[in-house]
């Protein structure tokens, strides 16, 4: 671009190197320090820029097939500069049996702590002796465009150093999916390293990490696929610390499940318990094993055990350690392959091989759309109404829609009374300004039932820079959002009741007292008596009644109201709209006909509680005291509600304990 180019000849001029054109938009730099040119030219061009421009240091020269060759596979000007920046990696990459070498933690099964596998984690040894950890090799491996590279040294140097120790164990070792194109490629390295080492495929647990950004999980899918077909399990690691996670588990069901480590060490808060117990669920219902990960003390892995988790890993059982026994040198395998991961081009292009004839080449690029397995939809910008002209095989599959039902047709036939009308309106505005956009809708597929799309839009542009088609992708993530959901509602419901939790009613309470509307009205309703009946049949028969409890309660709101479990036998009752009186004359009167529905359905809640609850030990009385607070007169934030309606109740309970004693009742 031209703002790029001007850029560029101004670092040049001022580092004294010429600048020859080759061709539009492609200049020779010749000069004594191009390394410099190279790293002042990515520093002041934008991030864009330098992502955009690529970056060929060779010694071809002239513009024939090897240039291009070479110009097509070249890095970016920013990957090149960091290329020059972190150039120590290149002598720990052309010894890597000597420089990088592995740690490993042991995993346990939490019923006995037996050792069932150890996690490999890769470490390095710079030329100047110093240890180098993931976190520097990692960032610096991905900024050079080098990570391919630095994942497969990682998992050769895992089952390298474990084959002379590992026996029958299992081997857990972290990859990088955007580092494998083509797993039944890729994955010819691992397996001739596991031959070498003595270990059988069957004991290695590929783990991706949610650190690293998963953006098609389809292939990711089929990397799994992959590693599965070969004997090999697949785990998740770090999951529990981001909605992502619960969409790849649903999607990809890995054989284990690692837990991220701040939710086990935040362990047993309810939050922590809610996330882990979904967790546990899911995984366990398609057969899978959960880890708890970073587990600590005896205290977490009694509660992770008690919640239902397999297996655990922490320093609790052992910190990462080298192994003591020195790898057994490597053995030459007869007619083994060239290593696919190096270099780093990830395409291998021959420049004597004959081009392809146009006509050719676009049936060949229509017949491989069509094989993929996205549902892929182009649409005409120029004609009216945007109609569809090209669909895919997958297209069909999702929707149901043969390609003569779909062609000609505007892609709104896709949507139906549910789809989200914001979500649309900024899909058009993406439309009319010709920029790429991503968004989740509604759609109805041909036999009126409903799917989730994620769909990723892109402009395709002509010589002259004018938006001619859009081309979207389309993803089935119907389970992805069914799950987010279930576990938004879980993390927001008590577990034991149903009803919402003390941090779900604190939300809505306070999104209704933003309203303005008259009201939030709380009653706070706390059990009277209720730690007779733990004491005397036991926690297990006292959450029956919990329960029983909250079905009553249930009774008793009206569709809107809030019903919520603080914990304990303590429960909050949330009147969200209080019709004002007919002879409304303000303020005082609005506060008068609160009260009064307040009241009422006081009333209502010591009546359907004053019924005996039946329980295995017999029938047993639990009555109710009930204290009452409006918005805005006893408070203005929900704390100073809660804390207005808990004083009013305790108030009523010493009232009705005063009342007991006068009768001659004991208090």
């Amino acid at each position: 671009m031209n703002h790029s180019l001007a850029t560029v000849r101004a670092v040049a001029r001022r580092q004294g190197v010429v600048l020859r054109p080759l061709a539009p938009g492609l200049l020779e730099a010749e000069g004594d320090d191009l390394a410099a040119l190279v790293t002042e030219a990515a520093a002041e061009l934008s991030s864009v820029e330098a992502a955009e421009v690529r970056c060929l240091l060779t010694g071809v020269t002239g513009d024939g097939p090897d240039l291009l060759v070479q110009a097509l596979t070249a890095p970016s000007l920013a990957a090149a500069a960091a290329r020059l920046r972190h150039a120590d990696l290149v002598p720990l990459f052309a010894d890597e049996e000597a420089r990088f070498h592995a740690e490993y933690q042991p995993i346990v099964r939490l019923d006995d702590a037996g050792v069932v596998g150890h996690e490999a984690l890769l470490r390095a040894t710079g030329v100047d002796g110093s240890r180098i950890m993931p976190d520097q090799l990692f960032p610096a491996a991905d900024e050079a465009g080098w990570t391919h590279v630095l994942d497969r040294v990682g998992r050769t140097t895992a089952i390298r150093d474990a084959g002379p120790w590992l026996a029958d164990d299992l081997l857990f070792i972290n990859f990088v999916p955007t580092s494998i194109y083509r797993p039944e490629v890729c994955l010819q390295t691992t397996e001739r390293a596991a031959e070498r080492a003595g270990l059988r495929l069957d004991q290695l647990v590929f783990e991706v990490t949610e650190g690293h950004v998963v953006d098609d999980v389809d292939h990711l899918a089929r990397v799994f696929e992959h590693y599965r077909s070969r004997g090999c399990r697949v785990a998740l690691d770090d999951l529990g610390s981001g909605w992502s996670s619960l969409a790849l588990l649903v999607r990809l069901r890995p054989d284990i499940v690692k837990l991220e480590r701040a939710i086990v060490q935040a362990l047993p808060e309810p939050a922590a318990v809610a996330v882990f117990t979904a967790v546990v669920d899911i995984t366990h219902s398609y057969g899978g094993l959960v880890l708890a990960e970073g587990v600590e003390t005896p205290e977490q892995a009694r509660v992770a055990r008690e919640l239902g988790a397999d297996l655990g890993q922490g320093w609790l059982w052992g910190r990462p350690v080298r192994p003591a026994t020195a790898p057994a040198p490597a053995r030459a395998l007869p007619g083994a392959a060239p290593d696919p991961s190096w270099p780093d081009s990830a395409v291998a292009l021959d420049p004597t091989a004959q081009p392809v004839p146009p006509t050719e080449d676009r049936d060949l690029l229509v017949r491989a759309v069509g094989l993929t397995g996205s549902s892929v939809v182009v649409v005409d910008a120029l004609a009216p109404d945007m109609p569809i002209v090209y669909v895919n095989e997958a297209f069909t599959e999702v929707t149901g829609y043969p390609v003569a039902e779909a062609v000609g047709r505007n892609c709104r036939f896709l949507q139906g009374p549910d789809t989200d009308r914001a979500a649309l309106d900024e899909l058009a505005d993406a439309l009319r300004r010709g920029q790429p956009h991503r968004t989740t809708l509604l759609n109805v597929r041909r036999d009126g039932t409903t799917w989730w799309n994620e769909l990723h839009l892109s402009p395709l542009r002509d010589s002259a820079g004018t938006v001619t088609h859009h081309v979207g992708l389309q993803h089935d993530v119907t389970e992805r959002v069914a799950a987010e959901s279930a576990l938004r509602e879980r993390a927001g419901t008590d577990p034991l009741t149903g009803t919402l939790n003390r941090t779900a009613l604190l939300t809505e309470l306070d999104r209704q007292v933003r309203a303005g509307r008259p009201g939030p009205v709380v009653l706070f309703v706390d059990l009277d008596g209720f730690k007779r009946v733990n004491d005397r049949f036991g926690h297990t028969v006292g959450d029956r009644a919990l329960v029983t409890v909250a079905d009553r309660l249930r009774s008793v709101v009206r569709t809107g109201d809030l019903l919520a479990r603080l914990g304990g036998d303590e429960f909050v009752l949330v009147l969200a709209d209080v019709d004002p009186p007919v002879d409304d004359d303000g303020p005082a009167s609005v506060l008068a006909g609160a009260l009064a529905a307040a009241h009422r359905v006081a009333a209502d809640v010591e009546r359907v509680l004053s019924v005996p609850v039946e329980l295995p030990g017999g029938p047993v009385s639990i009555g109710a005291s009930v204290g009452v607070a409006v918005h805005p007169a006893d408070g203005e934030t929900p704390t100073e509600l809660l804390r207005a309606a808990d004083l009013q109740m305790y108030r009523a309970k010493a009232r009705r304990a005063r009342a007991r004693t006068a009768s001659g009742h004991p208090a």
